[in-house]
């Protein structure tokens, strides 16, 4: 799986559920945007990281 893989997929399950919060009329959708956004980037950080790790 690659970083992108990764990226994408915790956008997507970000963005659903942002979308359950913004229906609830708990959060708005530009701060949904925003958490989406930059989830995905510390996500793809850290599996940048786990995948360039040498097995011990």
């Amino acid at each position: 799986m690659t970083g992108e893989q990764v990226g994408g997929i915790v956008r997507a399950v970000l963005s659903a559920v942002g979308g359950y919060f913004v229906g609830k009329g708990v959060i708005d959708a530009d701060t949904v945007a925003q958490l989406t956004g930059a989830g995905a980037v510390i996500a793809t950080a850290i599996w940048s990281i786990v995948a360039k790790r040498k097995p011990a």
